[in-house]
């Protein structure tokens, strides 16, 4: 052997020592996935609870039936159905999902079962825990059976929902293309868990008189559920801390482990932010008034000053006088609109931003026309027919719907105003998209049709 070169053993040595750190790299590949599944499914169930606040005229029912669906697209059932018990005896059926009404015949029939001696769908009241059985067909104790003209079932998960240590209600999905796991017991306690509480509220919402305290039950509800996005955060540190401790260094992946629950815990913050410029919006507390357009947004623009590992640039020449209006909220239309365009661009390449405003004139009133136009990847036709509309029970408007641009929109109505996007290229969506901002000059006499 000559000088330089490595035994046998020695090369035998590194490739066992490389193949070891494949291994844990793949191991942590895995968790990474795993936890972005997780956190995509978490963003879906927060949208869906967020919907709820905008329900402000929907019944008990419309509810229910709201968080049926959402729950039958969180876990990726087929059907399902959702009931309250009326005491501790009997149930009373609130749904069957929309699917499970088109397959099954016993749907239409008028639903009250009795606890004691049902069969297996009772298991979560009586054992208190949810019931999992991905072999539906496999033989079990408390099996009954099917009515005529119910749906077969391949698989099945139920959850109880507790008030306190009571069983108030269950949720029940079935006919998954693969098994439920714990993953979907999670989402789906979860979610049927702050449905309760949306339902209880609407119980007590009906009597109260004063808006104020309306206002604050919706952004109570969503204040419960931050605590399960920063449990999300905090595994993750957990996890940056105990391979820290291994490692004796921050590496590239050690970086991203901390960067994700930073990622989520300001996501949480901008959502609570916008459902309460949201309840300010509606409940009326800021009247309009005249605004200088100016002023609005440069503030909006000042939040962008820096942005961490990014190269923004936004390109925008203030006027003088220019009033519209509006209130002080109208400063988050332009920032919700300026922080999408940040949000849903590539982070390693650079994005410009320009903002320009053109007084107009329709229906003999007077507006200002606020184009804010980026060059990042652009939004397809298809998906700006929807970008400032909420979930309607399509699973993946649920992951993607924007309460930001909700917003946006929401303000702008108030105002007088309408907003909508289009290509900053014409034809090319490609090439950046283009948001125009439509609002009422101070003194103008009619809002835009």
């Amino acid at each position: 052997m000559g000088p330089g070169e490595k035994s046998y053993e020695e090369l035998a040595a590194e490739i066992s020592d490389l193949r070891r750190q494949l291994s844990d790299l793949g191991l942590i590949a895995s968790r990474l996935r795993e936890s972005e599944e997780a956190l995509k499914l978490d963003e879906a169930r927060l949208e869906a609870l967020l919907e709820l606040t905008r329900m402000t005229g929907a019944s008990e029912q419309e509810i229910a039936d709201y968080a049926l669906e959402a729950a039958v697209q969180l876990t990726g059932s087929e059907v399902g159905w959702m009931g309250a018990l009326e005491n501790e005896e009997v149930v009373n059926l609130y749904n069957f999902s929309s699917q499970a009404r088109k397959e099954c015949d016993v749907t239409g029939r008028p639903h009250s079962f009795y606890i004691r001696g049902g069969g297996i769908w009772r298991l979560p009241i009586t054992e208190r825990k949810p019931i999992i059985l991905n072999a539906f067909a496999a033989p079990h104790p408390a099996r009954k059976g099917f009515p005529e003209g119910h749906v077969e079932l391949r698989n099945f998960l139920a959850v109880p929902v507790f008030d306190g240590d009571r069983v108030v209600a269950i949720a029940e999905v079935g006919n998954k293309k693969t098994d439920y796991d714990r993953s979907d017991v999670r989402q789906l306690t979860l979610l049927m868990n702050d449905v309760w509480r949306a339902i209880l509220r609407r119980r007590t919402e009906e009597a109260l008189l004063d808006s104020k305290q309306q206002a604050e039950l919706y952004v109570d509800l969503m204040g419960h559920d931050i605590n399960n996005m920063n449990q999300i955060a905090l595994g993750f540190l957990e996890l940056a801390l105990q391979r820290l401790d291994e490692n004796k260094k921050l590496g590239e992946e050690d970086r991203f482990t901390l960067e994700k629950p930073i990622e989520t815990l300001q996501n949480s913050a901008t959502l609570i932010h916008n459902v309460k410029m949201l309840q300010q919006a509606r409940a009326g507390s800021l009247k309009a008034r005249p605004v200088d357009l100016d002023e609005q947004i440069a503030r909006a623009i000042s939040e962008f000053a820096m942005v961490p590992g990014r190269k923004v640039t936004i390109d925008y020449t203030p006027g003088e006088g220019r009033l519209v209006t509006a209130n002080d909220l109208l400063k988050d239309v332009f920032s919700n609109i300026v922080g999408n365009a940040i949000k849903h661009s590539p982070p390693d390449k650079p994005l410009n931003v320009g903002i320009r405003v053109m007084e107009v004139k329709e229906g003999g009133a007077r507006y200002y026309a606020v184009m804010i136009e980026d060059d990042g990847p652009g939004i397809p036709d298809e998906r700006k027919a929807m970008l400032f509309t909420r979930m309607k029970g399509d699973r993946k408007t649920i992951a993607g719907a924007s309460l930001g641009m909700g917003l946006v929109r929401t303000l702008t109505e108030d105002f007088g105003g309408r907003v909508w996007a289009e290509d900053r290229v014409s034809g090319d969506h490609t090439k950046g998209v283009r948001f125009v901002v439509m609002l009422p000059a101070a003194g103008a006499r009619r809002p835009l049709p």
